[in-house]
């Protein structure tokens, strides 16, 4: 029987088995993959979002209502704990709970995120510090354009200074500051306002959302805004740009902050010395 004049070389390939002539016998083998099959090995193409099960919402709803209550709406204020408990302590406690319960609900999902430093760490990490430094030169110049060569500080880091002076409670305050609640308000802010709901918004719309809420949280005068709102922009554009990357966006933020507490350390022991 002549062969179909109509059937191509790639469709017999894609179709038909590959076969080993050996002395018993031609051997059936697996059918040749195609050029556009996927190489094992090879890092697979993102999917598309998928919605939220039942226990995807009882996780956002058990952390992130408690946390926007506190720090977003201040809806609970800080003063239902005892009136002898010190700002630092009360903020210690509450940091430590939210810290805990985020690591419980996305821990694992935050240490898979790590996979993306396995190709070109240096050139990733050295991207974070190229962008702190442009983000700090946009921030003084802003700044400086607004206030001229004094301008004020922020009283979100006029608390910090203040807790960071706290003895032994101000050293487990800047752990909190440079480590821990960088990775809660990355949790919040980030992967669930912008990657968990991106299924039901369009992305441009929650990361506008999330930077703006991310600057209204840390602020207490419209005038911070100056100083939180690029932050607020780079973490997003980190966030989005890496694939949603939460571990990546978390250590732009711990940079951020670790740099900033080791600044005030520094100033600190300046004027003491002095």
């Amino acid at each position: 029987m002549s062969p179909d004049p109509s059937a191509s070389p790639t469709e017999e390939t894609g179709t038909t088995p590959a076969t080993m002539t050996s002395p018993q016998g031609p051997t059936v083998t697996e059918p040749l993959p195609l050029p556009t099959d996927a190489v094992s090995g090879e890092a697979a193409l993102a999917s598309s979002p998928k919605h939220l099960t039942r226990s995807d919402w009882a996780r956002i709803a058990i952390f992130g209502i408690p946390y926007a209550s506190f720090f977003l709406l201040d809806i609970i204020p800080t003063s239902i704990f005892p009136a002898s408990w010190n700002a630092t302590l009360v903020n210690v406690i509450l940091d430590s709970i939210f810290l805990v319960m985020a690591l419980a609900f996305f821990g694992r999902e935050v240490l898979s995120a790590f996979s993306y430093l396995r190709r070109r760490p240096v050139r990733k990490i050295a991207l974070l510090c190229g962008l702190w430094l442009l983000t700090t030169m946009v921030q003084g110049a802003i700044r400086l354009s607004i206030y001229g060569p004094n301008p004020p500080v922020a009283q979100n880091q006029q608390g910090v200074v203040s807790a960071l002076s706290d003895n032994a409670l101000g050293l487990t305050f800047a752990f909190f500051v440079a480590i821990g609640m960088p990775l809660v308000e990355e949790i919040f802010y980030r992967h669930i306002l912008i990657g968990k709901l991106s299924p039901y918004a369009p992305t441009w719309l929650l990361g506008s959302i999330s930077a703006f809420l991310f600057a209204y949280m840390h602020c207490h005068e419209w005038q911070d805004m100056t100083m939180y709102l690029p932050v607020g922009i780079i973490l997003t554009l980190v966030y989005i740009k890496s694939g949603k990357n939460i571990a990546y966006s978390w250590m732009y933020h711990a940079l951020n902050n670790s740099i900033m507490v080791g600044l005030m350390f520094a100033m600190q022991g300046a004027l003491q010395n002095v």
